[in-house]
């Protein structure tokens, strides 16, 4: 099995040393560490990591590309491959369509579901990109392939909709939590490597 991880795993549960560790394991396993072009994109400070995070995504983006370098990791590439560009640009048009629509804008910052300052924010339009880029990989070979993500799959400014489900249904892709991955290959004492 591949797990792709998302980005929100990288920042929120890895350190760069622990993902070196995690690959010694996955060398003794018949699994592997996916990750999309998408995802590594977003490491980079300011697309979709706080400026407070800013040092450690720059250590781990390091780490991964280096391991991705060496091949320890299996990388997607989302961005310039057709088949999970197409996929990937499907699901933006259909679930984030709404954040160009001006219409949909103002009544969000009338109604106060964003701020202004959000909506300026360079990442307004970024949104969800590494959870939709595991998808349009996942979907394509869903018994290969399973998504590792702390993040709920609610679609931004429409959180009745949830990608993950929605994508369980049609092309029967499977999602683990973080701790649900850790359990499943059998890396539980990793389980405290939240640190950075």
């Amino acid at each position: 099995m591949i797990y792709l991880k998302d980005t929100c795993v990288f920042i929120n549960r890895f350190n760069s040393l622990g993902i070196i560790q995690l690959l010694q394991k996955y060398k003794n396993s018949s699994n592997s560490f996916g990750v999309t072009d998408v995802v590594i994109n977003e490491l980079n400070p300011g697309r979709a990591v706080d400026a407070t995070d800013a040092e450690k995504s720059k250590s781990m983006l390091g780490v991964v590309n280096l391991l991705e370098k060496s091949r320890d990791i299996v990388k997607y590439d989302v961005e310039t491959e057709a088949k999970y560009q197409e996929n990937f640009q499907k699901i933006r048009r259909q679930f984030y369509g709404h954040l160009n629509d001006l219409n949909f804008v103002k009544k969000a910052l009338a109604n106060k579901e964003i701020s202004m300052e959000s909506f300026k924010n360079r990442t307004y339009k970024f949104k969800d990109y590494g959870e939709c880029s595991c998808i349009a990989v996942a979907m394509t070979e869903p018994e290969e392939i399973s998504i590792v993500t702390d993040d709920k799959g609610r679609v931004f400014l429409k959180p009745d909709i949830n990608l993950f489900d929605k994508y369980k249904a049609s092309h029967g892709i499977n999602v683990l939590g973080y701790d649900e991955w850790l359990s499943e290959c059998e890396f539980n004492e990793y389980s405290t490597s939240k640190s950075s």
